[in-house]
């Protein structure tokens, strides 16, 4: 995610100089390579003490630890943002920074399975949503800065309760990691007895199982991040589950037709300017 940020600012011009901080030295060419940065270090302090915006793109607690750790070296009216994917405990230590620095909670809705700075693509946030989680006094300044940022790289901004935003991402992306991860382990299961499974196995398992593919470490942070919301996702799923089985033992293909159908016409009517 930060590396096509860096691209797309720069393919933009939309800033003066976009920094990048690396955990390699080695990496740091490398992004300057890609151009993903024009600059780029192993030092945050160092890129952070005269940065105007500051945007944090680790995993979700790794963010939490480094918005304290970094707030204190912001220059007077920097503004400090970030894109983890759960904003609940972020926008909570954002609360605790210095008063010279200004802060919102942001999430492009957006991503790859394929974690790394080979897979960054400067179009990724093109006609996208770019989620923006106030504190409980917004900065003004802070809020039109980092629109101003999702708006140069293409994407429509709204703004959400941090509360509210970890719900619904719950719902629609991190319940679908697992129901994925869940698809594949059943036909795990299966191949032990029918190894054809793979086989067969084409595109309509191919796009539904293909989330499964991404990054575990990102996932395993956002669900333990988010874990309440999260259960409270699956118990849902379960129930819808039980239903289905309740429908389909009963032999009850009137009422199984009617719930598939709305659904159906639920799904279609979203996806219509895309074809997916």
């Amino acid at each position: 995610m930060g590396g096509s940020l860096g691209k797309a600012l720069i393919e933009a011009r939309a800033c003066k100089e976009v920094r990048a901080v690396v955990r390699r030295r080695e990496a740091a060419l490398e992004a300057v390579a890609a151009h993903a940065a024009q600059v780029a270090d192993s030092d945050p302090e160092r890129l952070v003490r005269d940065s105007d915006l500051v945007v944090l793109a680790t995993p979700v607690r790794t963010i939490e630890k480094q918005v304290a750790h970094l707030g204190r070296f912001m220059k007077t009216g920097a503004v400090m943002t970030d894109m983890g994917s759960v904003k609940r405990g972020i926008v909570r230590v954002m609360e605790e920074l210095p008063s010279h620095v200004s802060a919102i909670g942001g999430h492009p809705m957006c991503g790859k399975e394929t974690p790394g700075l080979s897979a960054a693509d400067a179009n990724l946030f093109r006609g996208k949503t770019w989620v923006l989680t106030p504190l409980k006094s917004p900065a003004d300044h802070a809020t039109k800065l980092t629109s101003e940022l999702a708006t140069a790289v293409g994407a429509r901004v709204i703004m959400m309760d941090a509360g509210d935003h970890d719900m619904i991402a719950a719902c629609i992306s991190h319940l679908c990691f697992l129901l994925a991860s869940t698809l594949v382990g059943v036909a795990e299961d299966t191949s032990r007895n029918l190894p054809d499974v793979w086989t067969l196995a084409s595109s309509g398992f191919r796009d539904t199982s293909r989330v499964a593919a991404g990054d575990l470490t990102m996932m395993m942070d956002i669900i333990a991040s988010n874990r309440d919301n999260v259960c409270t996702m699956l118990s849902r799923a379960r129930n819808r589950i039980d239903e289905l089985i309740n429908l389909i033992e009963s032999g009850d293909e009137q009422r199984l037709q009617a719930e598939l159908s709305r659904v159906q016409q639920r799904r279609s009517a979203m996806f219509l300017n895309d074809g997916k």
